[in-house]
Order: structure tokens, then sequence, then C-alpha cells
């Protein structure tokens, strides 16, 4: 009786305390310190069940942005320079993507050799993920003009979109003039379905200025948009000796 008077007393001191059932213990229905211990696992219990609820319900969130509405994808490679640098983490969305002047794209390019399914043994050793610019979409007629001098402008639908003053192309830097193999001006109107692509990297880059019409095999030509994984949006983490921080890699890509 001694320990249930006492217990009794050390409710009656506080305003309102809970047994594991949410019902309000008073000193009139308590008979014994066993309903306060189980009022005690009953919380902890509740506690463990509620955090155990929030994990897999943010697991479960995580799993589907990252299958359905975006992934992370590493550059290979410096044909996208100055914008992206290689083995920069960028993340890509497809989800209710169309194509658009400027937009960064991850692209399948079944026709560029590819070293790591060569070094695996695969049948084919075609096809990888590139990263490039979309300069030309559907109805857009692309031409590029090589001059005598080297330099190289690129026109949309008859309007000069490079400045060689600054390398600049209407949102963005790029890296060297534009070129065509043979020094020969490239025109082409882009059919429906597919997109036209430079690396702003203009001097190392294989892109849609690269149609080999014979066997395909080492270009990459006019883009199938079905061949577009998605576009890159963010960079998430660089290769610290380039960017010198995490913090400096972090943004926007545009």
């Amino acid at each position: 009786m001694e320990n249930t008077d006492k217990v009794k007393q050390e409710i009656s001191q506080n305003d309102e305390l809970y047994s594991s059932d949410g019902q309000i213990l008073t000193s009139g229905n308590i008979d014994n310190k066993a309903a306060v211990n189980q009022r005690k696992g009953g919380w902890f219990i509740r506690d463990v069940f509620d955090w155990g609820e929030t994990v897999v319900s943010a697991l479960i969130i995580i799993v589907v942005v990252f299958t359905f509405i975006m992934r992370v994808t590493s550059v290979d490679g410096g044909s996208m320079m100055p914008t992206l640098q290689n083995k920069d983490q960028i993340l890509v969305t497809n989800f209710f993507y169309t194509p658009k002047h400027n937009d960064i794209v991850v692209i399948y390019a079944p026709n560029l050799y590819n070293d790591e399914k060569a070094e695996k043994g695969l049948e084919s050793p075609y096809g990888k993920d590139i990263i490039k610019r979309v300069i030309g979409v559907a109805g857009d007629t692309v031409r590029i003009e090589t001059h005598a001098d080297g330099d190289g402008m690129v026109y949309l639908n008859g309007e000069p979109i490079t400045d060689l003053d600054k390398l600049f192309e209407e949102t963005h830097y790029i890296n060297s003039p534009t070129y065509v193999n043979g020094n020969q001006p490239l025109e082409i109107t882009v059919p429906d379905g597919y997109v036209f692509v430079l690396g702003d990297n203009r001097g190392n880059s294989v892109d849609s200025r690269y149609i080999d019409m014979t066997t395909r095999q080492g270009a990459v030509g006019l883009v199938d948009i079905n061949h577009i994984a998605g576009k890159a949006f963010f960079r998430v983490a660089g290769d610290k000796e380039v960017w010198g921080s995490f913090w400096n890699a972090f943004g926007r890509v545009i």
C-alpha cells in the first residue's frame, strides 16, 4: 500500500499524465506503479513505430523520385566545357520533358564506340550516353559557316547565335568557335522527332555535325528524341581539383 500511495501522490502532483492507450491517469484510477511503467513503455514503443514509419515513407519517396522523375549522371569527358567539367555529377529529369533550345540533355548515342562495352567483350561495342546542348528542334534550320580564318558561326533559322568576340551564345559560353570537317559549311533542317545538338567545347565534341551516312559508326548526327534520357538542370558535385570546393560546383546549370 505504501508504494501505491506514493504513486498516487506523484500523479496528483502533475496536471495530466496519460496511459499507453491515451487515457488520463489520476490518483483515483491507479492501483500500482506498474500502470505508470506501462505508460512510459507505451510512449517509447509508439515513438519507435512513428520514427520507423517516417523513415520507410522517406525511402519510398526517394526511390520513386529517382526512378520516375530524376537521376544522377556523371559527366564523362570535356565536350561541354566550360559549362560542365569532366566528372561533374548532375541531376537529370525526363518528367513531362519536351526538348527546347539551349537545354543541356543526356543522350543515348547508339553509334558511338563504348570502351566499357568493348572491355567487357559484349557482342557490340557501340552505344553510350553523352551530354550535349540542344541547338535546333523540329522545323529549325541550322547552318554552320566556316570562314577562311578558321572561325565558325552558327545560324538558327538565318539568325546568328554566336558572338565570336566573346565566345558566347545567348545564355552560355562556348570554349571555341564552331567548325565542320573539311572546312565546308553545313546546313540542315531538323525533321520531326529529332533535335540538332552541339557540345559547348566546339573544338572537342562529337555531336550533330558528324554524320556517317554509310556505316553510322562513330557518328551522332541528328538525335532521335526517344534517345534523350532527360534534361540536366543541377550540378550536385564536381571534381575538387577543378572546382576547389563543394560549394563552387554546387548549383544550377544553364
